[in-house]
Order: C-alpha cells, then structure tokens, then sequence
C-alpha cells in the first residue's frame, strides 16, 4: 500500500509539472470581395449626416425651423409617431360638476399654476396641472406643487405622439463635422452626427416633403411658459 501511494503522488507530481500543451492556432479567415463591393461600401460610409434634437410640439418645430433658416441653412423635417414619457399632474379631487371644478382651478392659478378642466364622464370633472415630456420641467413643476401644500396626483406613462427633428443633405464628413459645430455653437442643443447608412435605416421613410412641413414658416410668436400643461 506504501508502495503504492508513493508511485500514486509521483504520478500527480509529474501531472502538476507538465505545462498544458497550446491550443491549435485557427488560420485567419479570409473573404475576397470584389472591387466594386468595396467601392460601394466606402461610398455609402463617406456620407454623413447631422441630426438635431428631438422635438415634441409643433410650435417649437416652427421656433427652430427659422432659427435653421437664419443660419442660411435648409432643414429637412423629420416627422415620426414615437413613444415618449409623459408626466402628468392633476388635483387628487375628482369634482361632480364643472362649476365645483372651475372653482378649484382658481384656486390652483391663485397659486401660479396653470391648469386645465377635463372632463371624466357625464359626471366628474378633473383639473389638470400639467403635461410634461421633459424630465426637468416635470420636476420643476413637482417642487412647485409641493410647496404649495394641497394634495396632486402624479402619474407617468408612455405615450406615442408625433415628433420632429431636422437634417440636412448628406455630405462627407468633414463638411458634417463643420456643420455640427456651427449648430452647437448657435445653442442648437445636442445636434448628433451619424453615417449616411445608419441615417437611412433610422429615418430614410421619415423624412418630410416641404409640403408636409410648410413651404414657408412665419416668424414664431412668443414661447409659452414652460411648465404649461402642454410644454415638451
């Protein structure tokens, strides 16, 4: 038994010892494409496009279509149904008639809130305090409420509603990296750059004819509050 331990661990001793041998090294693979692939795929990749933010109102579609026309650039819209999160305010109270909830509405204005009265059914009414699709105006508007004291409720949802960006004709990317930095430095916030493919696959079937968008688009009146119930 000795004997036969001792030969055991100097088995496992030479096992421990010997290094493992290498994995087999796989041979590169190689793909010929023809010339004419090639060319085509630089050429798609040598268009670029610049993108602007995403908007939620028409109105302010409006604003920055002319500030893009003063910058004597042509914008292209970009008109798409896509989900969006919406924060919606109303007064906790559900009112039995209209006259009940035109008087809790003066009291929420007294306040500085903008409200609208919405009517539930035959028989209830609610009052609105605010529907907002950007995160800060909604916590801007909840801090408000808050301060105020009187009972809200909150509530967040997805919702598909029309949206509106604005491109330009695809050019190489140094023309592109040019125009982004022209549209940064004018306060165009978050204008983004991608290939001429990637675009085409995003919003290649969203783009707008001129007609769809308005041929000419008048000098945009005053922005409404922020933290109206309408504001994006």
């Amino acid at each position: 038994m000795i004997s036969i331990s001792l030969c055991l661990c100097a088995l496992l001793a030479w096992f421990a010892w010997q290094r493992p041998a290498a994995a087999p090294v796989q041979g590169s693979v190689r793909i010929h494409l023809p010339d004419e692939v090639w060319q085509a795929e630089a050429a798609r990749h040598a268009q670029w496009r610049v993108v602007t933010r995403r908007l939620v109102s028409r109105a302010s579609a409006n604003t920055l279509h002319y500030r893009l026309s003063q910058l004597q650039l042509s914008p292209i819209a970009i008109l798409r149904t896509e989900e969006v999160v919406l924060h919606a305010f109303d007064d906790a109270r559900l009112y039995a008639s209209r006259g009940e909830a035109v008087a809790a509405a003066v009291m929420w204005r007294q306040a500085g809130i903008e409200v609208n009265i919405i009517r539930v059914n035959q028989s209830l009414y609610m009052v609105g305090l605010g529907r907002l699709y950007q995160d800060r105006y909604a916590e801007l508007l909840q801090q408000r409420l808050d301060r105020e004291g009187r009972p809200y409720r909150y509530e967040r949802r997805i919702v598909p509603i029309p949206t509106w960006r604005f491109t330009f004709a695809a050019t190489d990317m140094v023309a592109a990296r040019v125009l982004w930095k022209k549209l940064e430095a004018s306060g165009v916030m978050m204008p983004v750059m991608m290939p001429e493919v990637r675009f085409q696959l995003l919003y290649g079937s969203s783009l707008a004819t001129p007609d769809e968008f308005g041929r000419s688009v008048q000098r945009p009146q005053p922005a409404a509050s922020p933290l109206s119930p309408s504001a994006g």
